[in-house]
């Protein structure tokens, strides 16, 4: 019996891999349907595996058939990925539970909400520690107090900033506002630009379709980052005091650890044990908290940049008891905060059922970030969903191969084998052994 897998992914990276995994590393024969534009499916098309972009996934044959299909995705957990909402249930967890490792775990947090720069001294009046560590650094040279904020839904550090002044928080909406502004004045130009080819075209009607066509390429090349978020549309935010005494390793420079993490049905959680160290491009400088490169860790800021080399800004984690002052034990120690964090952090989010449901007939990986300090405390950072997998980059790309490997073996296999579906006719393929570490279980919503 062959099962049928939709598969489709805007990141070729992402979508060979999957595809290549389900081919060579499932118990299963998968017939492979590609190339899906929207989530209809056509009645009396019987789809086992929807692994698509969120927005490709159809729902409701999700819901109907709850024994039969399989998604890599839930469908409501802005509880854990959004970050205000998840600083809310965070906040909430810890006031029941004082002894969560999450009270040392996670950096005070603080959401922000701004409708317009205008009325920025009102909302700062609702982050009034903010306000007055602000304050009082006007009056230090040294010593001074950093935060750090994040648009609640942004991805790729997209809007992060880092501040210790009034002066540092204005100038990010002082920017969008300037920025905002120029595409308004450009918006005109263009105008001007489109009603000037309309007379031309007019004038000479022989040329209209090829100028309309050259026109249709010029937009689409020019649309290419039209997802990319728009800050100023934004109004709610974190705001989190910032890590200010980092571990710095490999020539003096900030990183942090991108983990994946992977939820199976109504729920457990487990910790994939190969994880990724990312480092910021250049040496940490405290006295500069403007420079991204070196503050910022996120690899998808670095790729533009000439200086720009993966192996240097992507590692191992585990490799890095071979730097300096780090030892395998302290790199244990790393996991295991890890492994209490995200016990606590599930626990948390699946505590609050209108913003997190693990449903039954569901799996998605979780790209998680962690920081460590110079003590070896490990913070958590965010999750994110549809974590941006080729930054793993050319050389670890086994890394990810694998992961999906295991996935398969951890929740896409055993789903299809208690519901029935004949593995008598597969091919047995190379099962590895497991890199996952279960970190939290929990029952929920119903008997599987």
């Amino acid at each position: 019996m062959q099962l049928k897998a939709r598969v489709q992914f805007d990141q070729p990276y992402t979508h060979e891999l999957v595809k290549s995994s389900l081919k060579d590393r499932s118990k299963f024969d998968w017939i492979i349907e590609e190339d899906i534009t929207d989530d209809s499916i056509a009645e009396g098309d019987q789809v086992h595996l929807q692994w698509l972009e969120y927005e490709l996934i159809n729902w409701d044959k999700l819901a109907s058939q709850e024994t039969e299909t399989l998604a890599n995705s839930y469908c409501i957990r802005k509880g854990l990925i959004r970050k205000s909402q998840m600083a809310y249930n965070l906040t909430k967890y810890m006031s029941k539970h004082p002894d969560s490792i999450l009270k040392t775990a996670i950096p005070e947090t603080w959401l922000f909400e701004l409708d317009h720069i205008d009325y920025l001294d009102e909302a700062m009046n609702e982050v009034f520690e903010v306000e007055q560590d602000l304050a009082d650094n006007e009056d230090l040279e040294t010593n001074r107090k950093a935060f750090i904020i994040k648009p609640s839904m942004a991805n790729k550090a997209a809007g992060i900033h880092i501040f210790d002044t009034m002066e540092g928080l204005k100038s990010l909406f002082e920017r969008t506002r300037l920025d905002d502004s120029d595409e308004e004045e450009e918006e005109e130009e263009n105008d001007e630009e489109d009603a000037e080819d309309d007379n031309r075209e007019n004038e000479d009607g022989d040329n209209e379709g090829a100028e309309e066509e050259e026109e249709e390429e010029e937009v689409d090349y020019d649309d290419e980052d039209e997802d990319e978020e728009d800050l100023s549309q934004i109004r709610e935010w974190v705001i989190q005091r910032y890590v200010q005494h980092p571990l710095l390793l490999c020539g003096n420079r900030k990183f942090h650890v991108r983990a994946y993490v992977l939820a199976v049905s109504n729920i457990q959680v487990y910790l994939y044990s190969d994880m990724l160290a990312l480092f910021a491009l250049k040496p940490f400088d405290e006295s500069d908290l403007s420079d991204q490169l070196s503050h910022i860790t996120n690899t998808c800021i670095q790729t533009g940049e000439d200086t720009f080399v993966e192996n240097d800004s992507v590692k191992l984690f585990w490799d890095l008891k071979n730097e300096e002052g780090v030892t395998q034990e302290n790199l244990d120690s790393m996991f295991k905060q890890m492994q209490e964090t995200l016990r606590d952090l599930f626990d948390a989010c699946s505590s609050e059922m209108t913003t997190f449901q693990a449903i039954p007939n569901a799996f998605e990986l979780y790209g998680v970030d962690f920081l460590i300090d110079r003590d070896m405390q490990v913070y958590f950072l965010e999750a994110n969903a549809f974590p941006d997998f080729k930054q793993t980059g050319n050389e670890l790309q086994h890394i990810i191969s694998d992961l999906f490997a295991e996935t398969i073996q951890l929740a896409v296999d055993p789903f299809f084998e208690s519901s029935g579906a004949d593995t008598s006719s597969s091919v047995r393929k190379e099962q590895t052994p497991s890199k996952f570490v279960k970190v939290f279980e929990r029952q929920l919503l119903g008997p599987r």
